[in-house]
């Protein structure tokens, strides 16, 4: 992830994908590259990794500061990919080895001696300080997409590199975000106006090539020549597009999708019961209620924590099942963190209707016309969140009733499309919403976007923070945690942190951020169990994890 990438743009995947859009017209008859159809001495499987898009722009370069392809990124692959069902370990992929020191702020970055480019160029060194050290300039003076990292990159040789960290960027975090950097050809793009290349027969690092482009389906090849070689049974791979998540989830049912990304309602019955596969990944941080901490009446702890205590998390999700569990009050899902959440929180949220109604008398509020009221003052309170994902929309009207129900509160329910709220909560322009909140996985980093210096005022627009939060407690454990490199003390400056998001209650999480996965059962098999068992390769329509699905799946019989 790079510094130029958004928290919200980062962790909007698992959610965006239930976004409805414009219908396409979707053909479903079998012809060569549809889910199963035998091309060029191989089946043919159909994917899509990129949620809801009805077409595809013919443009592949990642920098590109117009439209381009969703899931360009994917034919260039990382150093090495973050494997989210072993509570994120990192797995070298494009690298040999990372070997971090973080008290040095050093790492060694071996490269594979085996890895080419499409083009048959040896990935080298060269493209790893291009992507890290030019890349970045190049794209800012181009006007083209800026992709900066915190870091600087010397090679030693031809595979092996020297990253360093300045004293300013030192990060416990740094070798996760390392492991994560694409290498992008330097032979290929430090020659091209990045604002206007549109790279129609990219270069790539990724098992796969582009074959055939249209707008209703890109057609990829299987390399012969990659480090994992040729595929047993799979030589072509087709990204194929669908308008809206309805279509893409008929699609999937009748087989001409194979592998989707969306999360979908009641997919026990309509999905897995028919024959198919549904997996939910947890991820780091929660999908939560946000409170903004810089403006009555949400400034005042009682209240925020009396929202909290009234919702009955598992009945919300009831209105739109996507397979989502309530979670822990820290925003730290306990498959990913373990037993580093203090045992009181490791249970998940549930409804406290008494302790509701306390928490707002010991803070002097009564709650009169369906409004907070306070030394005189009235407040009326509004909800702000994304029309355009459909579970939050619906359990938007789940929070309203059970606020009414409880408290006696009269909530405005604020659906506001995707594209529109995000400069609204980034700007302070809310009393309480939903989002996501929460991160790691190292324990520094969990509450990191919660440090008061990440507070700007109310008007003034950031990424993180959305709520204001301000502790001069917090901030202390947090500036500790940074530089701590004991897993012991930092695992207790961890738990001291959790005691504090969890008792101000600047956040209301009601399910971990997961991706979600599905496939059809009728054109291939070797899919991994459902749910998916601890370890299991994650089954991605995309990237390393994706290439390692799809190499070990064989047709149907």
């Amino acid at each position: 992830m790079t510094l130029s990438t958004t928290r919200r743009r980062f962790l909007a995947g698992s959610s965006a994908a239930l976004a409805a859009g414009a219908l396409a017209g979707c053909s479903f008859e079998k012809t060569a590259g549809d889910g199963g159809t035998s091309t060029g001495g191989g089946a043919s499987i159909t994917v899509n990794p990129f949620g809801v898009r009805p077409t595809f722009i013919e443009n592949f370069n990642p920098f590109s500061p117009t439209d381009g392809v969703v899931g360009s990124n994917y034919l260039y692959d990382t150093l090495a990919y973050l494997d989210m069902n072993k509570q994120y370990e990192i797995v070298p992929w494009l690298a040999k080895s990372i070997e971090f020191d973080p008290e040095a702020r050093k790492a060694t970055v071996t490269l594979r001696d085996d890895a080419t480019w499409s083009d048959g160029e040896k990935i080298t060194t060269a493209d790893l300080v291009y992507t890290v050290m030019e890349l970045p300039k190049q794209a800012e003076e181009q006007q083209a997409n800026v992709t900066s990292y915190p870091f600087e990159v010397t090679a030693l040789d031809e595979f092996t590199a020297e990253v360093t960290w300045s004293e300013e960027n030192a990060d416990s975090n740094g070798d996760r975000a390392l492991a994560v950097v694409p290498l992008y050809p330097k032979h290929v793009f430090s020659t091209e106006d990045l604002s206007t290349f549109t790279n129609p027969n990219p270069v790539t690092s990724s098992p796969l090539t582009v074959q055939e482009f249209t707008p209703q389906r890109v057609s990829l090849a299987v390399r012969d020549d990659h480090f994992m070689g040729a595929w047993d049974h799979i030589s072509t791979v087709n990204w194929a597009p669908y308008g809206s998540a309805e279509i893409g989830k008929s699609m999937v049912l009748q087989g001409t999708l194979d592998i989707a990304t969306l999360g979908l309602q009641d997919a026990e019955q309509t999905v897995i019961a028919k024959g198919n596969h549904y997996w939910t990944v947890p991820l780091v941080g929660s999908e939560a209620i946000i409170f903004n901490t810089a403006k009555a009446p949400f400034d005042d702890v009682h209240v925020r924590n009396a929202v909290y205590a009234a919702l009955d998390t598992d009945t919300i999700h009831s209105l739109y099942d996507i397979g989502l569990d309530s979670t822990s009050p820290t925003t730290m899902s306990e498959k990913v963190f373990g037993e580093a959440i203090l045992e009181e929180y490791r249970a998940p949220h549930t409804a406290d209707p008494e302790a509701a109604k306390k928490h707002l008398a010991d803070g002097g509020w009564t709650v009169e016309g369906g409004a907070l009221v306070k030394d005189g003052k009235t407040y009326k309170i509004s909800y702000k969140t994304v029309s355009d994902y459909v579970n939050w929309s619906t359990w938007s009207d789940g929070v309203k009733a059970q606020l009414k129900e409880v408290l006696g509160l009269d909530v405005s329910v604020l659906k506001i499309p995707d594209a529109q709220i995000w400069d609204q909560f980034s700007s302070g322009d809310f009393d309480f919403g939903m989002s996501w909140v929460g991160g790691g996985p190292h324990l520094a980093r969990v509450y990191a976007d919660f440090h008061s210096k990440n507070a700007v005022p109310l008007g003034e627009a950031t990424d993180i923070n959305y709520g204001r939060v301000k502790n001069p407690e917090l901030d202390a454990l947090l500036d500790a945690a940074a530089g701590e490199y004991d897993e012991t003390k930092l695992l207790e400056l961890n738990q001291q942190m959790q005691r504090i998001v969890v008792e101000q209650c600047y956040f209301g999480p009601f399910n971990s951020s997961a991706s979600f996965l599905e496939a059809s059962g009728k054109n291939f098999e070797g899919f991994p169990e459902i749910p998916l068992p601890e370890g299991a390769i994650i089954p991605r329509p995309y990237g390393p994890e994706g290439w390692q699905t799809m190499a070990k799946l064989s047709p149907t019989a």
